[in-house]
């Protein structure tokens, strides 16, 4: 499905942007550019959550997860 495309990109954007937050403040620099993509990796998973009709829980996070790994793998 559409949604948990976004729901795994906006997740991995999530993550991604934490590590590079710890790494700016830990250099002393504004983690500028990790807070623009912890806003739109939220921003994702809120249009995933939006497109769901019955909205998403944290169940449906590893089953998204092994569908979109799975549609790269085929």
């Amino acid at each position: 499905m559409e949604s948990d495309l976004y729901l795994v990109l906006g997740c991995v954007l999530g993550t991604f942007s934490i590590t590079r937050a710890a790494s700016a403040l830990a250099d002393g620099r504004a983690p500028i550019f990790a807070l623009i993509m912890l806003i739109v990796g939220g921003g994702l998973v809120g249009y995933a959550y939006h497109l769901e009709p019955g909205g998403l829980t944290f169940d449906d996070v590893p089953r998204a997860f092994a569908a979109v790994i799975g549609r790269i793998i085929n």
